[in-house]
C-alpha cells in the first residue's frame, strides 16, 4: 500500500461502533481463519468477531445464527448456490488450509439451516475474500446487502470487492456512495471512497469535491482539511 494510503486509514480520525481489526493489503488473509476443527458447532463460530481480510478494513459481525431481524428485507434474485467449490490457495499451510475449510464449511452448514441471514452471508463473503474467491465473495456480500439494505459495512465491502477486485469501477463507486448515504457522519467512508478517487481512478476533481462535502456532514475534520490542502497544493 502507498504509505500516504496507510496514514490516511490509520490515522485515528473516526470512532467505529463496530469491532475493526486492523488494515491490510495482501492478495489473501490467513488470519481470516482461526484454529477450527470440522466439528466446530455454527453457531459458536459465528459469534467471534472476525478479523480483518484480504483488502481494507473488514468489520466484525457477531450474527445469532438461527434468527433473521424482523426488519431484513426478501431479496427478489436467487439465492447463491452454497455448493461454490472452496479453493485454497497454494500459499496456505496444511493447517490454514483446514482451518479456512473448515471456517467456510460452517457458514454453508448454517446457511442451509438458515438462508434469510443476512449476516451469515456477509460473513461467508468476508471468508471467500480471505481464500481470494473474489467472484464468490462479491455473490455473498450482494445477497447479505439485500437482506440487509441498511447495512453500511456490507455495501462499503462490495465497494472495495467491485473496485479493488474485480475492477467494474461503477459498481464500486455505486456501493462506496451507498455507504456514505446509509452512514454521512462516520469519516471512514468518505476515506475510503477518497482513496477510490485519488488512486483507482485518479479523478482529483471527484477526490475534492468529496472531501467538501465530508466537511459539510463532518464540519471541521481535521483529516479531510488536510487532504484538501494536500490536494490543492
Amino acid at each position: 500500500m502507498n504509505i500516504k494510503r496507510t496514514a490516511i486509514l490509520t490515522g485515528g480520525i473516526v470512532v467505529i461502533g463496530l469491532t475493526v481489526w486492523g488494515l491490510s493489503r495482501g492478495q489473501v488473509n490467513k488470519s481470516d481463519f482461526g484454529d477450527v476443527s470440522s466439528s466446530t458447532d455454527p453457531s459458536m463460530l459465528l459469534t467471534k468477531e472476525s478479523t480483518t481480510t484480504a483488502q481494507g478494513l473488514e468489520y466484525g459481525y457477531m450474527p445469532k445464527a438461527s434468527t433473521t431481524p424482523a426488519h431484513e428485507t426478501q431479496p427478489s434474485t436467487a439465492i447463491p448456490q452454497l455448493d461454490r467449490a472452496v479453493v485454497i490457495p497454494t500459499s496456505f499451510s496444511e493447517k490454514d488450509a483446514f482451518s479456512a475449510k473448515a471456517s467456510i464449511g460452517n457458514l454453508i452448514e448454517a446457511l442451509k439451516k438458515d438462508p434469510k441471514n443476512g449476516a451469515l452471508w456477509a460473513e461467508l463473503g468476508m471468508k471467500r475474500k480471505g481464500i481470494g474467491d473474489y467472484v464468490g465473495a462479491k455473490e455473498a456480500y450482494e445477497y447479505a446487502f439485500k437482506l440487509m439494505p441498511n447495512n453500511a459495512v456490507v455495501a462499503d465491502n462490495l465497494g472495495v470487492i467491485y473496485g479493488d477486485y474485480l475492477k467494474d469501477y461503477p459498481k464500486a463507486e455505486k456501493y462506496y456512495r451507498l455507504a456514505i448515504t446509509l452512514e454521512p457522519v462516520l469519516g471512514y467512508h468518505y476515506l475510503r471512497l477518497f482513496e477510490f478517487y485519488r488512486y483507482i481512478t485518479k479523478d482529483s476533481a471527484k477526490a475534492r469535491a468529496l472531501l467538501e462535502e465530508g466537511l459539510r456532514s463532518i464540519p471541521g475534520e481535521p483529516s479531510f482539511k488536510a487532504l484538501l490542502e494536500e490536494l490543492n497544493s
